[in-house]
């Protein structure tokens, strides 16, 4: 029998020639050195250098030792502890034995695996050579696009026929063959404001209570502007997650630092957060600026930072020095006399000597090296100075910090995180002292705010709005206002007479045209209305001086810039209450409509007053979220993950009014069968839910809302129309006939005249909403009122208006 032609090689053999084969294909490879041969990592080498102008700290570097190497992918032997070295470093493995003649290479499945993994070792020694010849170069920038990264150079490379370098290599977008020739820098993106990065200062400080400083409120056009529409406007401790987030993470960073002493962070190549690898060992005091420990073999940096304990105890006494500072902003009648403020003025002289005594940083942060401070004794004089201050509400919370302290004095049983709790309760109790007093003096300045508002917003406008050009839109708003009340030549009735619109004099022209705009702005929205972005509020303090254009609404004009907001709501109200008077609509005409199974429909069948108030009642509470999306501007959808939201919300309110839509047909077949519940004397509890609605009137019922339930169908616009006139014809009787507005008072009366009670929209349908119609005008006047007291004057001014 012929053996076959493998067995006469030897197994030896067979396996040296494996091996060759395998350093034959593999020339790229590099060699794996000695374990005592030095390589890569070395001892620290700091190398300090300012940061660019957007970045918040300065930046350092320290290479960390080759402690310990790992492997970046698991295709390398598990059995490799020495560091990977450059490509360029030549093999010093010596062959193993002659050259033999290799036979045919079998392709298999496992060929393109072997290449990919090889590959990827290619890519992870560049990588790690890149690291360690960047030691000592690394600093943050901000990109155009505002990212803020680190980079650091990479070496120029060697050769005659070497170019300038001028690509940027990015751990993130790594390509199979490895850096890039054309890379000139190598970029990690690590954000010096990433929450993963403990703050250096408190969460709660001055610069953050600054926004409730008497100046800033009086100051800020917006938050004054809504002190008009509620007078009982008040401040309130309002946090987003990502604040709570990051106070969480300081705080417990704080108590990290004063257990151990370390304030690392660790981050991977490819700038995600990473379990800590601490380098405090070899930095063991804390540096005054971000110090980065670089470890090529295992793909991370640390970031040493600066320690936290010296700002947050100068941060606590600056934010108790400005508590406890007498209001010299609010006049003397309003502080009792100038008498009790020179008292109050040797008060704090005292207290600020007292707190500076006992929160002293530089003291207190050698009385801890050497474990002899006593939290106590200084959290007992910070005590009776908040106690001497703030509301009799807060003693309670003040005295819980106290004890708190006290427990961590040096003979207690108190632990850091008791110090640490203290510490943050305080600050917590400052910044309710800060809404108090700024809630105070809100209230206290009221008048003089709404007297002197129209003045300080007009003075605000025409600074951010200087030229004739950035009013466009506002004199395009009115304008065509105008213009559509002269062509439809509106009559101005008054008790005694009846005024023709061209007859009217330029200050009631004026008068009539803005609340002609406003009310159309809220019936037709000039661009997309937000429907589940959160509104602007006033009750935290989070205002800027004046809003940024760009956060503004395109298509409002320029003068309404402080009442978008406002505006919104009034949008998607009315657009609701549009929705609800169609959808009466709808229940008229199934009662009156025939259908085949049934008899015809009687003509002498009455509508009751309270029965239509049952049914709108139900047509409230049913209603999807957003009942009048229908009928306002669709947002156009620029991300994927919008465009998915706005679909299931569409699905979602048509799935909605397709219930509503069953519930009216229900009501209109159970009204046609039982004709008594059309009237007031029937029993007015609801009746239980009848049995199926009549199917032709259900398809009717379907077919019209789906025909008519859109912003563009004709027999939309004619009701909105008639509700947009409902609403006109309220708020100019409001306005201008029961003298609500009265642009010679200095303080217009911003509730308006009570007007005798009337039937709104007789023949038109509109009797059952009469009272939402009056509560929507209601607001309405309210805001022109208050606009046309700022903004009459520049309009009659401007020359827009024609001379009749």
């Amino acid at each position: 029998m012929d053996p076959l032609p493998q067995e006469s090689i030897p197994r030896p053999a067979l396996s040296r020639k494996r091996k060759a084969d395998s350093q034959d294909s593999d020339n790229s490879d590099p060699a794996v050195p000695p374990p005592d041969s030095p390589q890569c990592d070395r001892q620290p080498l700091p190398a300090r250098r300012p940061a660019p102008a957007p970045a918040p700290h300065r930046l350092s570097l320290e290479t960390a030792s080759n402690s310990a190497q790992g492997s970046w992918f698991t295709s390398r032997p598990a059995t490799s502890e020495t560091p990977l070295v450059s490509p360029s470093t030549p093999s010093s493995t010596p062959p193993e034995s002659p050259s033999r003649a290799k036979r045919p290479r079998i392709d298999t499945a496992q060929a393109s695996s072997k290449a990919s993994k090889r590959a990827a070792i290619k890519r992870a020694q560049e990588l790690i050579t890149a690291l360690q010849a960047s030691a000592g170069n690394w600093h943050w920038e901000t990109s155009p696009d505002g990212d803020t990264r680190l980079v650091a150079p990479i070496p120029s490379k060697q050769g005659a026929d070497h170019q300038e370098d001028t690509g940027d290599f990015s751990i993130t977008s790594l390509s199979p063959g490895g850096l890039s020739p054309s890379a000139s820098r190598i970029v990690i993106p690590i954000d010096p404001c990433s929450p993963h990065i403990p703050i250096r200062h408190p969460p709660i400080n001055k610069e953050t209570l600054k926004e409730l400083d008497l100046d800033a409120i009086m100051r800020n056009p917006q938050l004054r502007h809504d002190f008009l529409f509620d007078s009982g406007l008040q401040f309130r401790a309002a946090a987003t997650r990502r604040k709570r987030e990051q106070a969480e993470t300081y705080w417990r960073a704080v108590r990290t630092e004063l257990e151990s002493g370390c304030t690392c962070v660790t981050f991977d190549t490819r700038g995600r957060p990473h379990s800590l690898l601490c380098v405090c060992k070899r930095l063991p005091d804390a540096p005054s600026e971000p110090v980065i420990a670089c470890m090529p073999l295992r793909r991370k940096l640390t970031l040493r930072m600066p320690s936290r304990i010296k700002p947050l105890l100068q941060e606590l006494l600056h934010v108790l020095l400005s508590i406890i500072r007498p209001q010299t902003s609010v006049p003397p009648n309003t502080q009792g006399g100038a008498v009790s403020f020179q008292q109050r003025l040797r008060q704090h002289q005292e207290q600020t000597l007292r707190l500076q005594a006992v929160l002293d940083a530089d003291l207190i942060l050698q009385e801890m090296k050497h474990g002899v401070y006593d939290l106590s004794s200084s959290f007992e004089v910070i005590g009776e100075v908040l106690k001497s201050h703030c509301a009799p509400m807060r003693d309670g919370a003040v005295d819980a910090m106290v004890a708190l302290a006290n427990k961590c004095s040096l003979d207690g049983e108190g632990t850091k995180a008791d110090a640490v709790q203290a510490m943050r309760s305080c600050f917590e109790i400052l910044e309710l002292m800060k809404l108090d007093i700024a809630n105070h003096q809100m209230q206290t300045l009221r008048p003089y705010i709404i007297h002197s508002s129209p003045e300080f917003e007009l003075r605000t406008f025409k600074e951010r709005h200087a030229a004739q050009a950035q009013r466009a839109l506002t004199e395009q708003w009115l304008v065509s206002a105008h213009r559509q009340l002269e062509v439809s030549d509106y009559k101005l009735v008054y008790p005694q007479r009846v005024l023709s619109f061209r007859t009217l004099s330029k200050r009631t022209r004026v008068i009539l045209s803005s609340l002609k705009a406003i009310i159309d702005l809220i019936f037709s929205p000039p661009s997309p209305v937000p429907l589940t972005s959160p509104l602007v509020t006033t009750t935290a303090p989070t205002h800027h001086a004046v809003p940024p254009v760009a956060s503004l609404l395109s298509g409002y004009p320029e003068s309404l810039y402080l009442d978008h907001s406002r505006l919104i709501l009034l949008a998607k109200d009315a657009s609701d209450l549009s929705t609800i008077y169609m959808l009466l609509m709808l229940y008229r005409q199934l009662l009156f409509t025939s259908t085949p199974k049934s008899s015809p429909a009687r003509g002498d069948m009455v509508l009751d007053d309270a029965h239509l108030q049952g049914i709108k009642k139900e047509l409230w509470e049913l209603g999807p979220q957003n009942l009048g999306r229908c009928f306002l501007p669709a947002q156009p959808m620029h991300h994927s993950r919008s465009s998915q939201n706005d679909e299931k919300e569409q699905e979602e309110w048509n799935a909605g009014i397709k219930s509503v839509v069953l519930q009216v047909t229900a009501r209109a077949s159970e009204a046609r069968q039982r004709p008594s519940l059309l009237h007031s004397k029937s029993d007015p509890t609801p009746a239980p839910m009848p049995r199926a609605p009549d199917q032709h009137l259900l398809t009717i019922a379907e077919s019209w809302a789906d025909s008519h339930l859109r912003i563009d169908s004709p027999l939309s616009k004619i009701m909105r129309e008639r509700l947009r006139d409902a609403v006109f014809d309220l708020v100019v009787s409001m306005v201008v006939l029961c003298g609500s507005f009265n642009p010679a008072l200095p303080t217009p009366s911003t509730t308006p005249t009570p007007l005798p009670e009337q039937k709104v929209g007789t023949a038109t349908g509109l009797e059952p909403l009469s009272a939402e119609i009056r509560q929507l005008g209601e607001r309405l006047a309210k805001l022109a009122v208050l606009h046309l007291n700022v903004y009459q004057t520049l309009y009659e001014e401007s020359g827009i208006f024609p001379e009749w």
